[in-house]
């Protein structure tokens, strides 16, 4: 159908969006041509690059710690239905299937509070298919906020609301 086709486009587009973004932090050998309906929004590039998520092998961290920047990176737990732009947690292990990614999945396994190994996974099988060191993970959307400027602008509209409910009253 028509919705289907639009969103398969969307999706395709998102991908590539992510893949670009992810290009112009890991390499120096690139140049993206974009239109500027295409980039418009992103915000800054500072704000985009402070949203990078790095883990290595043998780095001591909490599953905790890493589900909640996760959560702020704006990817999804979901347990059942393993798809791009989400994780999943069972026990010591935690996977997420990373937005900049199109087959490829990422297995982080934990012994308490230090991380034992990364594998690169197939997605719907759960095979691994290789160790890795370390992994960038980014954002799942372009249109994020660091939490400085949310809490600044969270205090503003309280500020502002408390004006207005006088005016109002």
């Amino acid at each position: 159908t028509f919705i289907e086709k639009d969103a398969s486009i969307n999706e395709h587009i998102d991908r590539m969006r992510h893949s670009a973004t992810r290009s112009m932090f890991e390499r120096n050998d690139i140049i993206i041509v974009a239109s500027v309906s295409c980039i418009y929004g992103l915000g800054p590039v500072e704000t985009y690059s402070k949203m990078i998520f790095s883990l290595t092998a043998q780095l001591a961290i909490s599953r905790d710690v890493i589900v909640k920047k996760f959560i702020e990176l704006q990817y999804k737990r979901n347990d059942t239905n393993f798809i791009r732009g989400t994780f999943r947690v069972r026990g010591d292990i935690v996977e997420i299937f990373p937005a900049h990614l199109e087959k490829e999945a990422w297995r982080i396994e934990l012994f308490g509070d230090f991380i034992e190994n990364i594998f690169e996974i197939d997605p719907l099988t759960g095979k691994k298919i290789k160790n890795l060191k370390n992994i960038k993970l980014y954002a799942n959307s372009h249109y994020i906020t660091a939490k400085p400027t949310l809490h600044q602008a969270i205090q503003q509209i309280r500020l502002e609301l408390k004006e207005r409910l006088k005016e109002l009253k």
